[in-house]
């Protein structure tokens, strides 16, 4: 294992700083735990490059615990969490995730960010049309398993997916935290999962241990004060008035990871 290098605490420090203040303001916002800024953010600028995806993805969902419980712990505060929904989910989403985040160390870097790319386009196009919250519940455990085993291989935290399926029970503000609350309890699961059962990830991320050290204590300094400003937005604006820069929020992401996708291929 490479010696630990202060330069690159610092620079994963600062790296951090910039990824959370962006991870956090969409966490609150949207109940994802940050993983479409953070799996790009670490792509692109971990130092003599990753290698694999793999790397960046099991940072991603490293750092998605600590904006995850950030943001869970402001909804939770706020009373935006269905425990109901919560219970349901929980168990698939990790097991799911945990195979997931596994696979990544055989996934093609094109196809995580093709992934990407196509969720984020249909999260924008969810957003911008009416859902009527009715209460019928929903068999919410049979989407579980496969919403988490997206999440872990394309590590992120799976509120892309699960914001969109509990809006048709669920208010927006509900649905948003409670996804934060899955996430983190997802994402947890899934690294203490892979940790402990493959030993390959401890080579794989060893190479990056100076960075990754940095990058994830910058997230942790600045993560409480993005969550809980961008959550409380919830509580001053309608749903109209979120949806529409939500909606070009994924719509900006979508485009981007694609770009990045046929990037990856064609050089």
């Amino acid at each position: 294992m490479p010696e630990f290098d202060l330069h690159l605490l610092g620079y994963g420090l600062l790296i951090g700083l910039c990824a959370g203040a962006m991870g956090g303001m969409l966490a609150g916002l949207t109940g994802l735990a940050g993983g479409l800024i953070y799996v790009p953010v670490f792509y692109a600028l971990m130092p003599e490059g990753p290698g694999t995806i793999a790397t960046p993805i099991m940072a991603s969902m490293g750092a998605i615990v600590f904006t995850g419980f950030f943001s869970a712990r402001v909804h939770w505060r706020l009373g935006h969490v269905d425990m109901n929904a919560f219970k349901q989910l929980v168990p698939g989403l990790m097991l799911g995730a945990a195979l997931g985040l596994w696979l990544t160390l055989k996934v093609p870097e094109a196809v995580v960010l093709a992934g990407l790319a196509l969720l984020n386009g249909w999260v924008a196009w969810d957003y911008g049309r009416d859902v009527r919250v009715n209460g019928i519940v929903s068999p919410l455990g049979l989407y579980a398993g496969p919403i988490g085993y997206v999440s872990g291989t394309l590590g992120i935290g799976g509120g892309t997916m699960l914001v969109p399926l509990l809006r048709r029970t669920l208010p927006l503000r509900k649905a948003v935290g409670t996804s934060a609350m899955c996430g983190v309890v997802m994402a947890a699961a899934a690294v203490v999962i892979n940790l402990l059962l493959e030993a390959d990830w401890h080579m794989v991320l060893g190479h990056q241990s100076s960075f990754l050290v940095g990058a994830w204590l910058g997230i942790l300094l600045i993560i409480p004060r993005t969550t809980h400003w961008s959550a409380s937005l919830h509580t001053l604006f309608a749903e109209e008035a979120m949806r529409l820069p939500l909606k070009v929020l994924f719509s900006t992401l979508s485009g981007g990871m694609f770009i990045a996708a046929l990037w990856s291929v064609l050089v």
